[in-house]
């Protein structure tokens, strides 16, 4: 069996979002509007208590048996690139990309990282500035380095929020080339989060799902 990444029909800010799945390999979009974005992020990242209904809305179905959005295993195998998820400034850029393995305690996926953390930076462009601070960065770094912590991390599947919104049209076009490069290096599933159809990714989706707010 595959890895699949389950959600039920979920209501994000007043919207219904149907039942659906992103499996390896498979790109999925939801067209929604920002709010419902962050609303989604969050059912993901601030998992209810296990007591409560709403703590199976979203989960990994695995070989190895189904995880809930707030184990281990699913932060594992699933990557996650949010706009505007800052960086922190008195950590090194090495540091920052090896941010959530410190974070996980795992040694071993720790060690692993920090094998690749060189090869990455080299592939972002980022190699020259590794190891400076990081300080006031752009919107397009901030972008490399989510990118770069889902390529270290090897993921299943990744859910993406567009974060390149308000790049260059010179840096868009280089991220747009990175990120599907590393999609395809990769091999994961994308769940990818936009406002728009029109949203610049560049990258093919299998289906697409449209969500509408009610005064629409």
């Amino acid at each position: 069996m595959r890895e699949v990444l389950w959600w039920r029909s979920l209501k994000l800010t007043g919207i219904e979002l149907p039942e659906s799945s992103v499996g390896v390999g498979e790109h999925v979009r939801l067209i929604m509007d920002e709010p419902c974005q962050y609303a989604m992020m969050d059912r993901i990242i601030n998992v209810p208590p296990s007591d409560e209904p709403e703590a199976w809305q979203i989960w990994l179905e695995t070989e190895q048996g189904k995880f809930r959005a707030d184990t281990p295993e699913f932060h594992a195998r699933v990557g996650i690139m949010i706009r505007r998820r800052g960086l922190l400034a008195n950590l090194s850029l090495r540091e920052n990309l090896l941010l959530p393995f410190l974070y996980h305690g795992d040694a071993e996926r720790l060690a692993a990282a920090e094998q690749e953390v060189e090869s990455v930076a080299a592939f972002l462009g980022l190699a020259d500035v590794l190891d400076e601070q990081a300080g006031e960065r752009s919107g397009y770094t901030h972008a490399l380095l989510s990118l770069g912590r889902c390529m270290l991390l090897h993921p299943a599947i990744i859910v993406a929020q567009e974060i390149h919104v308000g790049m260059s049209p010179d840096r868009l076009m280089r991220f747009r080339d990175m990120a599907i490069g590393a999609l395809r290096q990769l091999g994961s599933g994308l769940l990818y989060l936009t406002s728009s159809e029109y949203e610049g990714s560049g990258v093919r989706f299998d289906r697409t799902l449209v969500l509408q707010s009610e005064t629409a």
